[in-house]
């Protein structure tokens, strides 16, 4: 399970953050965590741990909404996941309207 998770956490920190130099510091900002253990975490060779978890999933909608999965907690995704629907529709209705207005 260890090396699975590693690459869970490593695809869900990407899918959000891309694979830039920019997210290199943006997890390291989150987290505390130094410049090579970051890496690691992206490149899936090592997963993080206590405090760095906690603080991945304040900051990362992708890193708390696999903590549910792995941990087994599924059904709180549901409320979040329509809140951020609500959020996404919503500024797509506001683009669509300015679209239609010009």
């Amino acid at each position: 399970m260890d090396r699975q998770f590693n690459q869970m956490v490593a695809t869900a920190l990407r899918n959000e953050l891309g694979d830039s130099r920019r997210s290199i510091k943006t997890v390291m900002s989150w987290t505390g965590a130094c410049e090579r253990t970051v890496k690691n975490w992206l490149a899936g060779t090592c997963g993080p741990s206590g405090i760095h978890l906690v603080e991945l999933a304040k900051h990362s909608d992708e890193i708390f909404d696999l903590f549910l999965v792995v941990s087994d907690r599924r059904p709180v995704l549901t409320t979040l996941t329509l809140a951020r629907l609500r959020s996404h529709l919503a500024e797509t209705i506001d683009r669509l309207d300015k679209h239609l207005l010009h």
